[in-house]
């Protein structure tokens, strides 16, 4: 968010015209330069040097290369603009960098450059110095001239350093609300998951609760039964997860009631797609239905295993033969053996 502020189109318009200033007295006082061309060269490097480390790269930190590079090319238009200027002239009216070369100093500070900002300083003032010498202003007097800039270039790398802390805070705040978030999700799932399991519970074993707890009459041969069916069905319920659908709970159900054992199993562990869960169900059916003996083995597989469901009914007879039903993963397609 923080890097997203620092180059919104609003900022970028601000430092483009915070950095056309100077280029605008540049072109201002080139006619009344000593040596014009050399001050068209200082402009033109100054731009460019600008553009070069105001460029919104993907990252904050300014890559190895364009800062170099830009800082080669400000060292060069601060030497020709010197270069530019009559010996005579006052250095403070002659220059036209001062902002922009501050404003230089201040991102490479911000964008973790800080280093080549203390050597792009030094070299200036090596410059100013140079300069200093050679005309009526002095040396000490033209280094002292860069002052601010040491001032400016400190007090940003400050701001790098707050920068930095603030990021990581607000990343630490995110991860925390997306922690939080993620918590509260997987309670509300689970949550959801026993209400879903009570109602389950509720609907399969509820009339025969109520008979246990309410009704003081003997327990009949029918009654056991039932407890028997209704406790197979909770099994496959959870047993049989991915696939117990409450259709082929009942249907299982009444197959047991004929002498049928089914086993339904799930080693999936996720719910099948739509497509294979309907096939598999409506072939399940198909083979509870027509079962009268025997067993039948409903089996989710692994999540990866190309065969999603595998149905198998042996009848235990010679005049019935056993049937294996695949349902094939992602598909749903059906093969028979």
């Amino acid at each position: 968010m923080i890097y997203r502020a620092l180059f919104h189109p609003l900022t970028l318009v601000a430092i483009a015209v915070f950095f056309l200033i100077p280029v605008v007295l540049g072109v201002l006082l080139t006619p009344a330069m000593d040596k014009p061309d050399l001050m068209q060269a200082a402009l033109v490097t100054y731009v460019l040097a600008v553009a070069l480390v105001v460029y919104p790269y993907r990252q904050r930190r300014l890559p190895q290369l364009p800062t170099m590079t830009a800082v080669l090319l400000m060292l060069v238009s601060i030497q020709r603009s010197f270069d530019a200027l009559d010996p005579r002239a006052e250095l403070f009216g002659g220059q036209w960098f001062t902002l922009g070369f501050d404003g230089f100093l201040v991102v490479l500070g911000i964008r973790r450059r800080g280093g080549w900002g203390w050597a792009t300083l030094a070299i200036a003032v090596a410059v100013s110095m140079t300069w200093g010498a050679r005309s009526g202003l002095g040396l000490w007097e033209a280094a002292l001239s860069n002052s601010a800039s040491v001032a400016l270039l400190l007090a940003s790398q400050l701001i790098a350093r707050e920068y930095d802390r603030s990021s990581a805070a607000f990343a630490e705040a995110r991860e925390m609300v997306i922690s939080a978030r993620t918590h509260d999700e997987a309670e509300k799932d689970t949550v959801s998951a026993s209400t879903q399991r009570v109602q389950q519970v509720r609907r399969l074993a509820g009339g025969l609760l109520e008979r246990i707890a309410h009704d003081p009459s003997p327990v009949t041969d029918y009654d056991i039964e039932q407890f028997r069916l209704t406790e197979a069905q909770l099994r496959d319920s959870i047993r049989g997860r991915s696939v117990s659908t409450p259709y082929l709970l009942e249907v299982a159900r009444a197959a047991r009631a004929r002498g049928v054992q089914v086993d339904i199993l799930d080693e999936r562990g996720e719910p099948l797609p739509t497509a294979v869960l309907r096939s598999a169900t409506r072939q399940a059916m198909e083979v509870l239905n027509a079962a009268t003996s025997g067993s039948v083995t409903i089996r989710a597989f692994p999540e990866g295993d190309p065969t999603a469901v595998f149905i198998v009914h042996d009848g235990n007879t010679e005049d019935e033969e056993p049937v294996a039903i695949e349902i094939a993963a992602g598909t749903g397609e059906v093969s028979r053996f």
